[in-house]
C-alpha cells in the first residue's frame, strides 16, 4: 500500500466521520448520549484531519 492510497482512504474517513459529526449534532435523533457520541465523533474526525493534513503536507513539501 502506497502513500497516496493512505492519503485516500485517510480523506475518505474523515469525510463520512464529518458528515457523521454533522448528522449527530444538527438533527434531533433520539439516541441515549447523543451528545457524547457527537463529542468522540468530532474528536475522531479531528484527529483524522490532522494526521491527513500532515501526511499530504509531508509528501508534497518535504519529501
Amino acid at each position: 500500500m502506497e502513500i497516496y492510497d493512505v492519503i485516500k482512504i485517510l480523506g475518505i474517513c474523515t469525510l463520512l466521520l464529518l458528515s457523521l459529526t454533522f448528522i449527530f449534532g444538527f438533527f434531533r435523533i433520539n439516541i441515549p448520549n447523543r451528545f457524547q457520541i457527537h463529542k468522540w465523533l468530532g474528536i475522531i474526525t479531528l484527529i483524522l484531519g490532522l494526521t491527513h493534513g500532515f501526511i499530504v503536507f509531508y509528501v508534497n513539501n518535504l519529501k
